[in-house]
């Protein structure tokens, strides 16, 4: 009797479950209308068979949408999308006919190339687009050699403003760099504004860079006190080798030299340095020097002095025009003149005229100067013997002159 009685139980458990499906629980709950089975726990999952690829490859006639997990190479849930005679096996979540997704499986890499994708928007005309939705959009490589972007072919990168395709920064494929222009036709190319260009220390007071007025190139400094220097840079420590100071002056090694000194080159093996001119020009006095027979004086104004910080070599140069008075039958008339170096005559110069004639003299006589300053003039003699009694040279100074080029020995 027992055993009729619970060969009836399952008959009509079978019968029940044929009309409303099976449901496995552990709280006795009916199966769900609509399934056929119907697992319910909080304790534990399905467990589908398990195979490896191979094993899947060879189920004799495997029913179209038969699941299995495949446990080696692309681990994961595989399940026929053809048919028992002709099976083709689909990943779960794979793009493709059949395979339930979008991104298509190649080993172990995916792709998709059926349309667009967007991050934090719908997507719309390009390829690929992300839309800040409250927070930052980053690329980052933990690795410190490692390759945050390759942009390859002859691709471009445009940096949009408002409105404006490209109006932020664009990057052409034949490398020109464009900040604010569209189309830069430089290596680097700024937008056509006057002011600052390049800021390479930015802040309230300091701030420091290029930028561009019109017509003009500027290397600016905001700070009154600020230089402009050029040098080298060694280890972090810069060198210093020119610099304009905020008040305009030009220092060499640091050395703004002295008032009146000149620039020069030390050619390939020195540096240049500041000197005392190499040509001075002086004028003369507009007085005239009248000198009688046998009589000698310094030509007013016709003077200068000169100071080196080294020994130097100086070019004395002098141009005199005098005249004499007419006087009858006195014929030729005799003079000379002397460039005169701290007192001391350096040569001495014979100069003969036709009475009533006026005529320019000159000479040019190296001389060598030590450290320290020194004095040259020019003193003239009347040694007749002719102008006895008739007022003698005449010099006129607003035509004299006197030059002195000082170079290094």
């Amino acid at each position: 009797m027992k055993k009729l009685l619970a060969c009836a139980a399952l008959l009509l458990a079978a019968n029940l479950a044929h009309a409303q499906g099976v449901g496995i629980n552990a709280t006795g709950a009916p199966a769900d209308t609509s399934a056929i089975l119907d697992l319910s726990s909080t304790s534990k999952g399905l467990l589908v068979p398990r195979l490896t690829s191979a094993q899947r490859a060879a189920i004799a006639l495997p029913a179209t949408g038969l699941v299995v997990f495949q446990t080696d190479g692309a681990q994961g849930l595989y399940w026929n999308a053809g048919t028992p005679a002709s099976p083709s096996w689909k990943q779960v979540g794979e793009a493709g006919a059949g395979g339930g997704g979008q991104w298509t499986a190649s080993g172990s890499n995916i792709y998709y190339s059926a349309g667009k994708v967007a991050v934090g928007t719908t997507p719309t005309q390009f390829r690929f687009t992300v839309q800040d939705t409250g927070s930052v959009f980053r690329v980052q490589s933990n690795n410190t050699t490692g390759l945050m972007a390759s942009l390859g072919g002859y691709g471009q990168v445009q940096v949009d403003a408002p409105g404006v395709a490209g109006g932020r920064l664009a990057l052409l494929g034949n490398g020109n760099l464009g900040l604010g222009v569209a189309n830069p036709t430089n290596k680097l190319s700024f937008a056509p504004v006057l002011g600052k260009k390049i800021s390479l220390y930015p802040g309230a007071t300091g701030d420091v860079g290029f930028g561009v007025a019109a017509n003009r190139l500027q290397i600016y400094a905001d700070n009154p006190n600020a230089d402009v220097a050029i040098g080298y840079d060694s280890a972090g420590v810069f060198n210093e080798r020119f610099a304009f100071k905020p008040n305009g002056a030009l220092a060499v090694n640091g050395n703004t030299g002295a008032a009146g000194q000149v620039l020069q080159s030390g050619g390939s093996g020195a540096a240049a340095a500041w000197v005392n001119p190499a040509r001075l020009y002086y004028g003369a006095s507009t007085q005239t020097l009248v000198l009688d027979s046998g009589t000698s004086g310094f030509i007013p104004g016709l003077a200068t002095t000169v100071t080196t910080s080294t020994a130097m070599t100086a070019l004395v140069s002098v141009t005199i025009p005098v005249f004499t008075t007419e006087c009858f039958a006195c014929g030729f008339g005799g003079g000379d003149f002397s460039i005169m170096l701290d007192g001391v005559a350096q040569n001495l110069l014979r100069m003969r005229l036709v009475i009533g004639a006026d005529e320019t003299f000159s000479a040019t006589q190296p001389v060598t100067l030590s450290a320290g300053t020194h004095s040259i003039d020019v003193l003239i003699n009347n040694v007749g013997p002719n102008f006895a009694g008739y007022g003698g040279w005449f010099d006129e100074p607003t035509r004299a002159y006197l030059t002195v080029q000082v170079f290094p020995q």
